[in-house]
């Protein structure tokens, strides 16, 4: 993988980490399930792909 895919992969996956940080904090000002899932989902992402060793590009 070439270093601007990298420093992409790497915006797109802190940009991943701000949102779902802001949607678990918008759950717990509205208690929407929406909010809750989508953050979760968020954070996980960035939880499993932080490290770019598990992403393979050809």
């Amino acid at each position: 993988m070439n270093k601007n895919k990298k420093k992409i992969m790497k915006l797109i996956l802190k940009l991943n980490l701000i949102l779902g940080f802001y949607n678990l904090f918008l759950f717990s000002q509205g208690n929407l399930i929406f909010n809750l899932l989508i953050g979760s989902l968020n954070v996980g992402i960035w939880v499993f792909f932080r490290d770019l060793k598990l992403l393979t590009y050809k």
